[in-house]
């Protein structure tokens, strides 16, 4: 079993002013770590822009999380990138693209195997269903308890 956050892509408590460059912000740390080609962010970015992946998780506050990825001919290894967002940024929602999301946080998937996003999706769905758990990543400032929760919930290997 390969840990796909073994890289330790993680950003927290960030501030962005716009989705690009809370996107960029993240992508960047898949490209220092040489798990994704150079236009990794240009590949996110046109996947975004036609399938986008904003996710509501508070309806009333209207507050989410995105799930960004791309092609595997940008992945030269899988890995999960995660970032919490101070102030949240803007995404069109996953179900409806006139529909927006405030989003404040973000784990972004460079997955090498095309059957591999699918299955990762599912397991992030399942993991957004918990109030719990989210609660606990909005608040997590280091890399240990972040690890901690995903070993958890078991979101820590492919």
């Amino acid at each position: 079993m390969k840990l796909i956050f073994d890289k330790k892509i993680a950003l927290f408590h960030q501030h962005a002013e716009d989705r690009d460059s809370a996107l960029k912000l993240l992508a960047d740390e898949f490209v220092k770590a040489g798990v994704v080609e150079d236009n990794f962010y240009d590949g996110i970015l046109a996947r975004e822009a036609n399938f986008p992946t904003g996710l509501a998780l508070d309806e009333e506050n209207k507050t989410g999380v995105a799930i960004p990825h791309t092609d595997p001919e940008y992945v030269r290894e899988t890995q999960l990138g995660f970032m919490t967002l101070d102030e949240p940024v803007v995404f069109h929602n996953m179900g409806d693209f006139e529909d927006e999301v405030k989003v404040n946080l973000i784990f972004m998937m460079a997955i090498k195997e095309a059957h591999g996003q699918i299955e990762m999706l599912q397991k992030l769905m399942g993991l957004f269903g918990d109030d719990e758990v989210i609660r606990r990543l909005h608040e997590v400032d280091n890399f240990e308890d972040f690890y901690k929760i995903i070993e958890e919930v078991g979101l820590d290997q492919e």
